[in-house]
């Protein structure tokens, strides 16, 4: 299993991402793709039930994302913040994300949360160190099989 992207969505936009793997073909404007990520799991929660939905699974990529909230400068209320994560799309993979992905997933928003409640969460250029963080929390599973064997031969 590898992970090739993992990031962090409030109102629609990405506040930080780190890509490990190509997972498209082109150019994908990141605030378009946020923004119909965002509305694709909010459709989700609010078609089925808010804890249903952990991924979405495409032909050779899903997408797994945990739910949490947080609360910003400029307002009185949390809100929506949501983790996420690109990976390979493999058999029997339901195990995985529930026992690995999601702890991890939940793990990178708590990370984030302690360091950036109450604050300005709208100029994203603030969150790069974060990226440090996230190449901790995910470790190997960022390699693919044979960047791992050559980290080891």
């Amino acid at each position: 299993m590898v992970v090739r992207e993992a990031g962090l969505l409030f109102r629609g936009f990405t506040l930080v991402k780190k890509s490990y793997h190509k997972s498209t073909k082109g150019k994908i404007d990141t605030d378009l793709r946020s923004g119909l990520l965002t509305a694709i799991l909010n459709f989700a929660q609010s078609t089925f039930s808010k804890d249903l939905v952990e991924y979405f699974e495409g032909k050779k990529f899903l997408i797994a994302f945990t739910e949490d909230e947080i609360n910003s400068e400029d307002s009185f209320e949390p809100e929506l913040l949501i983790s996420y994560v690109i990976l390979d799309k493999e058999k029997k993979i339901e195990k995985y994300i529930r026992k690995i992905i999601q702890p991890l997933l939940k793990q990178m928003s708590k990370e984030f949360k302690s360091i950036n409640t109450k604050k300005n969460l709208s100029e994203v250029s603030q969150f790069k160190d974060f990226k440090l963080n996230l190449d901790k929390i995910f470790g190997t599973d960022t390699e693919t099989v044979d960047q791992k064997l050559k980290r080891i031969f």
